[in-house]
């Protein structure tokens, strides 16, 4: 069955320019025994794809052009006189709509109040009201187009919701391959058609088709979370709900996807046909979008940014256990210095104060900063050095200052204080494990019992994520058996989503246990 329906997939779309996954779903609509309704404005194939699609199928075809003065003659037949004869009210359908197994409704939401009526038990039971007959219709499908969706809730939101499938059809985004296309579509080959016993066996075996219980959890969670989202929703507009009929009718197009794939149960590519079935509001599809594929990758934005960070957190906390002031051989505690050298305060930046309590600055290196001394300010200006002179005056230069301080032997220097500034000198920290062995070489013993601590949290995490890596491994596994049905871009970005997804998975798990490494060579060095 598959190959067969490949073949036919191949032969709609000859001569079509990216209408690939309308005629795909519009062929699967008919299949299922559902109905679709075709968005977009004029000129863009909508009519085209429903006929193609009736040529499928050794069928009566029906197509007609709504508008608010049709009359029910022009789509059911007119009243038949001989009945009429008899006080019976019958119409003669041979022809028309209800006689049809194919049916194109051309701007539907047109239609007036006299024809909803009829059409609403059509579509959704596939009975015509004739008179007081009930006459069961043998129609596989209708597709129908519009270019404008219903705005309230009114009479027409009925209509709407009978159509399961809602599919947007927009103008060729490369017009220039319109300018060479050849016209060299001859119809369905008649050895690929299929006959209504051929459609009676999909939707037989489709029946069959199981739901596992991951599958059936996604569409659940994914209605329960659009409620919740549009509980909100103001009364007399078109609403955003999933009514128990269209979740029903759902299941049974997944389950004709999968059987038409060659599979005996749904897997995740079918459940992306639900962005095609669940909106009744264009701009609200990236809406399901983004709640379907959550419930896909089981991972929130804010699940998979906890994942991306909890590496990083945990390998913070480990070397937050080694953080510690360098000091020198004597034990005096390391800063950097504006050159990033290390320094400690009885050398590097310093105060100079003459016997009058005059505080100078110096600094002692090529580059100069700007300091506010702790007991006040000194005079404006960047000191380069001291230079002796020959009477054994000392001339301290400002580089940016024309100011100069001359000492005298009224005004000796009395020695050197230490440089307070503002904020201190910065410490010369231990930040890491790697950097505390170097400097240490042994692990005090006492922090063995947080390090263990630290590891049993990281080994959960490590549970937690190898998990998840799993499910989205057999996620990808899955997307990459081709679906006939799933095509486009909603795929691709899915597919992409996952990967992203595996790799950022990936890449903390290698974090954590790189941390777990380093603990246990910590153990080891605490207990050499």
């Amino acid at each position: 069955m598959r190959k067969r329906l490949e073949k036919i997939i191949d032969e709609l779309n000859i001569s079509l320019v990216e209408r690939g996954s309308h005629t795909r779903l519009a062929l699967l609509t008919a299949l299922a025994g559902e109905n679709m309704i075709l968005v977009g404005p004029p000129g863009t194939a909508k009519s085209e794809i429903s006929r193609r699609v009736a040529e499928v199928f050794d069928t009566k075809y029906f197509e007609y052009l709504l508008t608010k003065f049709t009359t029910p003659e022009e789509l059911f037949g007119p009243v038949s006189i001989r009945e009429l004869e008899q006080d019976n009210f019958r119409r003669k359908t041979d022809g028309y709509l209800s006689d049809a197994n194919i049916v194109f409704l051309d701007e539907i939401f047109k239609s007036n109040s006299s024809i909803l009526n009829s059409l609403l038990t059509i579509l959704n039971e596939k009975i015509y009201h004739n008179g007081n007959l009930k006459e069961k219709t043998d129609i596989y499908s209708i597709i129908s187009a519009s270019n404008e969706l219903p705005t309230d809730s009114g009479e027409l939101m009925a209509l709407y919701d009978r159509f399961l499938l809602r599919v947007v059809v927009d103008y060729v985004k490369e017009p220039s391959k319109l300018l060479i296309l050849e016209d060299r579509y001859r119809g369905i080959s008649q050895d690929l058609k299929l006959n209504k016993e051929t459609l009676e066996e999909i939707g037989k075996e489709s029946k069959k088709v199981e739901v596992p219980h991951h599958i059936a959890m996604i569409i659940l969670n994914l209605k329960e979370k659009l409620d919740e989202h549009f509980k909100d929703e103001i009364k007399g507009k078109i609403q955003e709900k999933v009514s128990d009929r269209k979740l029903v009718k759902s299941i049974k197009l997944l389950k004709t996807s999968a059987y038409t794939n060659g599979r005996d149960c749904l897997n995740i590519s079918d459940t992306l046909l639900l962005l095609h079935c669940y909106w009744n509001k264009i701009e609200n599809r990236d809406v399901i979008k983004k709640y379907l594929f959550e419930e896909i990758i089981k991972l929130t934005k804010e699940d998979l940014e906890n994942y991306r960070n909890i590496s990083r957190v945990w390998s913070e906390e480990f070397n937050g256990l080694f953080k510690k002031q360098r000091v020198d051989e004597n034990g005096t505690p390391l800063y950097y210095d504006v050159d990033n050298k290390l320094v400690d305060f009885s050398y590097g930046d310093i105060h100079v104060m003459d016997k009058y309590g005059d505080y100078v600055h110096y600094k002692g290196h090529t580059e100069y900063v700007k300091v506010l001394a702790e007991l006040g300010n000194f005079d404006y200006g960047y000191i380069d050095s001291g230079i002796a002179t020959d009477n054994g005056k000392i001339v301290w230069k400002y580089e940016c200052s024309p100011v100069e301080v001359v000492t005298s032997p009224e005004r000796e220097l009395e020695g050197y204080e230490r440089l307070v500034v503002k904020g201190n000198l910065k410490p010369a920290n231990i930040e890491s494990y790697e950097e505390y062995i170097k400097a240490y070489t042994v692990i005090s013993a006492n922090l063995i019992p947080t390090m263990e601590g630290i590891r049993r949290n990281i080994e959960e995490e490590i549970i937690e994520i190898r998990s998840v890596s799993d499910y989205l491994n057999k996620v990808r596994q899955s997307l990459k058996a081709e679906n006939l049905w799933v095509v486009g871009d909603d795929i691709k970005e899915l597919q992409s989503l996952v990967e992203k997804t595996c790799e950022g998975m990936n890449a903390s798990l290698l974090k954590l246990e790189e941390v777990t490494s380093k603990i246990d060579r910590a153990k080891v060095s605490s207990e050499r």
